[in-house]
Parts: structure tokens; sequence; C-alpha cells
């Protein structure tokens, strides 16, 4: 029997025993009265008011206890309804709320299991399920991160390990076997520094990124790998044979993936060639005398005194809707020798000088000049703006922001910000309050490189992200490699039922663009469809 039937067998109860104690009263009351005085009469009036007052009272009860029941059975109903949908039975003896609590605890593991199983579509195309590192895919975005990103160490090393098997016929099972045991041994090694990528990036090749290594420590790292892997107990019965080759170049922020991988190969072609379980380092002898931190703390406040940074605009295309999306805002520092810097040059500097927060200012203060002047024209589109994390945490550039949106000197609803994703994840406790004001404020929100992280992403179901932006690295070449597909279904498939959109950056072929969209994302930019302009353009604008 349910909760309703039993509140209305209640119900019914009451009401028969209320009037038939109403009834008795009044048949005492009448086989008394009259051998009663009248002087008794009002004493009878009296006994009889408790019950008047008790009848006005349930006729204005009864409706209210009517709605209370219907409600009851309404969730009783829902709840019976919802607990078939879950494959659970509905327990007459068990209080609705019990049986709601053991429904929420269904679906709360429904949508953990959920979110693992996201998680894993979405980083299948980053790992190498072999060896159980990342792949060479994985590799390439996080070199790229190290690169560009002004919040990590200006220069490091890169190392190609190439191994080398002397039989001439080799089952997986003896390979594999010797290859897990390299990496236990590089992850021993490679513990001393704090931020160290390990990747398989071809079927006998390593590759170590070590980021903050200096020349002296990379020549004796080089030399002792290829020693102590040389005479590692996985190739026991072969240390007779070369085994182990090494090439290593230095890298510095600015340079290009493409350009640091191609030196770290021939260094590695160089090694083989030095003969047996070799090492050598690639020395480029063409590399620019590097700035000091002297020159670039006076060329960096003399660009903002003299308003030096110059703003581009690279449109974001909607396949959709055959038109621009938004533009993503492009920062060049016009330096005193007559180049245009980009910003991977001249933020890792700006970084280490304390000045990244002021030209955070600066460049948020032109793009809403821009905007402002542009927005009939530009019919309410957004400019997005990549903003550091630093600023962000700054409490005195914070307070800064604050007074500018309420002053209206940002056009917020012409504005979205943009994040990097690995960012989001070092400092996302301290960031979400502050994102989730910056949204409430009026700006969009935006992350870009996704794809460097294996680990969970969090802001994907707390944060109110209008779009995700893929790593250049997972798109290059996406028409031909199946795990850079997956990893963008499985990102597609996190992003269902939201209202986010997912962006495909640095496209720079129709093949990689038709791949795009079947797969399905919402957009690209790059320079298959334009290089960076010079003015927002409006709408239909973007084939002209």
């Amino acid at each position: 029997m349910g909760l309703f039937e039993l509140l209305k067998r209640k119900q019914r109860w009451q009401t028969r025993l209320f009037i038939g104690a109403a009834l008795l009263l009044n048949a005492l009351l009448a086989g008394v009265a009259p051998a009663m005085p009248d002087r008794y009469l009002p004493l009878m009036l009296c006994l009889n008011l408790p019950f008047v007052l008790v009848a006005a009272w349930w006729m204005w009860w009864q409706p209210f206890m009517r709605e209370q029941l219907h409600h009851w059975q309404q969730t009783e109903m829902q709840t019976c309804e919802l607990l078939q949908q879950l494959e659970m039975d509905y327990q007459d003896a068990v209080p609705v709320a019990a049986q709601i609590q053991r429904a929420s605890l269904k679906l709360r593991n429904w949508q953990k299991r959920d979110a693992e199983t996201r998680q894993l579509v979405r980083v299948q195309g980053l790992v190498d399920h072999e060896l159980a590192v990342g792949n060479r895919l994985y590799f390439e975005s996080r070199l790229q991160h190290y690169l560009t990103d002004s919040a990590e160490p200006v220069a490091g090393a890169l190392f190609l390990l190439q191994i080398s098997h002397p039989e001439p016929v080799l089952h997986n099972t003896v390979k594999l076997p010797r290859l897990r045991s390299c990496i236990e041994l590089l992850t021993e090694l490679c513990s001393v520094w704090p931020q160290v990528v390990m990747a398989r990036i071809a079927d006998n090749d390593l590759a170590l990124l070590i980021p903050g290594m200096q020349s002296k420590e990379a020549e004796l790292f080089g030399d002792r790998l290829a020693l102590v892997l040389s005479q590692a107990s996985c190739f026991s019965e072969v240390q007779d044979f070369d085994l182990i080759h090494v090439g290593f170049v230095l890298y510095e922020q600015g340079q290009s993936s493409y350009q640091l991988l191609s030196e770290a190969d021939m260094a590695l072609k160089t090694a083989q060639l030095q003969g047996p379980n070799a090492a050598f380092g690639f020395a480029d002898p063409q590399k620019p005398k590097i700035k000091g931190s002297v020159w670039w703390r006076t060329e960096l406040n003399n660009a903002l005194r003299d308003k030096r940074f110059l703003l581009s605009f690279q449109p974001v295309f909607s396949w959709h809707d055959e038109d621009v999306l938004q533009h993503e805002v492009l920062v060049r520092l016009q330096s005193s020798d007559g180049d245009k810097l980009s910003a991977g040059v001249f933020l890792p500097m700006a970084a280490n000088c304390g000045l990244t927060g002021a030209i955070d200012q600066t460049v948020l203060l032109q793009v809403a000049q821009v905007c402002t002047r542009e927005r009939q024209s530009y019919q309410g589109r957004r400019c997005s703006v990549n903003i550091t994390i630093s600023s962000v945490l700054d409490n005195g550039w914070w307070r800064w922001l604050e007074e500018q949106v309420q002053q209206r000197r940002l056009p917020v609803d012409l504005m979205a910000l943009e994040f990097h994703e690995h960012h989001l994840h070092q400092h996302y406790l301290q960031l979400k309050p502050r994102l989730l004001q910056l949204q409430a404020w009026g700006f969009a929100l935006v992350v870009d490189h996704v794809g460097l992280s294996l680990t969970p992403a969090p802001y994907s179901d707390e944060l109110p992200i209008s779009m995700l932006k893929i790593h250049p690295a997972v798109v290059r070449h996406i028409d031909q490699q199946l795990e850079q597909q997956l990893f963008v279904r499985g990102l597609l498939a996190s992003c269902s039922g939201t209202d986010t959109l997912v962006i495909a950056t640095a496209v720079e072929s129709e093949s990689e663009w038709h791949c795009l969209k079947k797969l399905g994302v919402a957009g690209a930019q790059g320079y298959y469809f334009s290089q960076p302009l010079a003015r927002l353009i409006a709408q239909n604008q973007l084939m002209e």
C-alpha cells in the first residue's frame, strides 16, 4: 500500500471519528435536555462550541489536505516511474524519501561512470597503450606548449632515444618487455627534474622533454642515458651489440616544434655514425645572440609607453552558417630593431620581467576601443583575447578589471577571454570563482590548447565555457591519423548536451578541414581560411 493510500485512509477514519463523537454528544444532550432547567442551556451550547470550531477548521483544512494528498500521489507516481526507468523495483513498504535516495545514489554512480568513460575516450588518442606512456601526438602537443607558454621555463632539452634490437626476427613478447624496462629506467633517471614529458614516438623510438635543463647537464645526461640503458638487465643477452643511440638538442621558447624535432633527429643520426651506444648533441651555429633581461625590460617598458603592441584578428569560421563566429586577437610587438615579434617570443620575457599584467591591460583596452568602434558593422560578434592566468590571480590586476567593467570601459558583450587549458588544470581551485565572476559580468569564456592534458577536465562540467579550441598538434594531418580523430570524437562526446562549441585551430589544408567537418566540430580557424587581418570583418565577408 502506497503512502497516498495510507494518508487517504487515515483522513477517512479521522472524519468518521469526529462525526461520531459530535453525534453521540448531541444525542446525550438531547436526551437530558427536557429534564434540565433553562439555565443549563448555555452550558449545552458551550459543550457544542468545540465541535463547531473544529468543524469550521475542518472545512478549511479539507481542501488543503486534498491538495497535499494530490502532491503526494504525484510524487509517488513519478518516483515509481523514475525507478522503472532505472530498472529498480518500487517497494510499497519503503518510504518515498528512501526510494528517492536509492535512485539518487544510482544516478550518481552512473554520472561517475559516464565521466570516466568520456575521459577514457578523450585520452585514447594520446596514449601508447603498449607502454602506457604518451604517443607522438601527445609529445608534440606538450612540446608546443613548452615552446610557447610564458609561464613555463624559457629553455630546456629534447632527447630522442632509438633502441636497436640485434635479432633479425623479434616478437613482441621480447620487444615490449625491453621497451617497458627502458621506460622504467628513464622514469628513475628523470626523477630529479620536476617537469618531464616522456613518450613513444615510433616503434622503437622514445622521446624525452626536460624543461629547465642547461647545456652542460644535457651533455652529461645524454652520455648517462646511453651508458645506463645499454647495460640494462633487459639487454643482458645482447650487451655486445649496438643497442642505444641518443640525440639531443637544447631549445628556447620561440622556436618551432618542427625545427626542434628536425634538429633532434639530425643529432640522433650523428650519434648513430659515432659508433655503438653513443650520444650526440646538435648545436645550431645559426642561432641569434640572445637578448639579456635588461634589454627586454627596457624594450617592453618602452613599448608600453609608446603603444607599440600591434593587434591583428583571425576569424573563427562556422561551417554550419558559413559565417564568422568570432575573432581571435593576435598580438605582436613592434621592437625598436624594426622587427615584429610574436607573443610566443616576447611573453616569456615579459613574465620574467613581471610585465604580463601591464601588457594584458594594454591589449584589453585596445581591443575594447576596436569593438566599440565596430559594434554596428560587426553585428555583436565577440573578440577573443588571450589572458595570462597570473594576471587573473593577481588581486591588484583583478581590482583594475572590476573597475573597468563597472565604469563600462570594456564592452563585455563583445569580448571573450581565452585561457590555456594546462593552466586551468594547474590553478583550477583558485581560478574557478573568478572565472564564474567574469562570466557573470558578461565575458564569454574560451579554453584553448585543448589536448595537452591526460587528466580529467573538471571545468567542462562546472564552468559556463562557450568554446573549446583544439590544440594545433591534434589538427595537423588529422585526416591521416586515426588517434587524433578519436581524440576529437571523445572531446565532442564530452560536450554533447551543452552549449560549448568545439573549434579546430591552425587548419591549413582542405583535407584537414573536410575531416574535421565530418567529425562534427562547430568551426575552425587557420591559414586555410584567412591570414590574421588588420581589422574585424563583418558578416559574409570571409570569402571575399
